[in-house]
């Protein structure tokens, strides 16, 4: 895959704040004051994650992956398989962090948890879902939930991917 482009919008309680991110812009930051580097591409770390964190699991070669079989989902009723990912204390944008992934029978991710440099209470509680397929990709576009205990909501519009070889882009659908 070459790129993707999206739209992205947050809501926190009743705060709203609109991004928009493209490769192209990504690519504008070379070259740039390092001091706006190093503000940006972190935040668009963060963005990534929650539109792209299943395929973590095979990028993040220095995560710690582990399957620690069926348990109770954190919302709602209902059990689901929960793989605990651990990343390292030291380097990258994620250093301790702790996300525990909650996949249905189909190996969707339907719900985690995300526990900032490991804290032993949840830092986000959410949910994984409105699945749409973006070329070969299949994306929650919706996350429901809680952070720090209060009401949050993430979600993603008007994603599209241009796959390798092609001049294209393929809308969500």
């Amino acid at each position: 895959m070459d790129s993707i482009r999206l739209a992205r919008s947050r809501a926190f309680a009743s705060r709203s704040t609109w991004i928009r991110k493209t490769s192209s812009f990504l690519k504008r930051l070379i070259g740039r004051p390092r001091r706006t580097r190093d503000e940006v591409d972190p935040s668009f770390q963060n963005g990534q994650y929650w539109l792209l964190f299943p395929l973590h699991l095979s990028w993040d070669r220095n995560a710690k992956v582990e399957d620690t079989g069926t348990h109770k989902l954190p919302l709602g009723k209902g059990s689901a398989t929960r793989v605990v990912v651990t990343y390292p204390t030291q380097g990258g944008y994620t250093p301790g962090d702790v996300w525990e992934l909650f996949l249905g029978a189909d190996g969707r991710v339907k719900q985690f948890i995300w526990r900032l440099a490991g804290s032993a209470t949840p830092t986000i509680v959410a949910s994984w879902d409105g699945y749409k397929k973006v070329g070969p990709l299949l994306i929650a576009f919706e996350h429901r939930g809680t952070l720090n205990g209060k009401l949050l909501r993430v979600f993603f519009s008007d994603v599209s991917v241009k796959l390798a070889g092609s001049s294209t882009w393929v809308d969500a659908r």
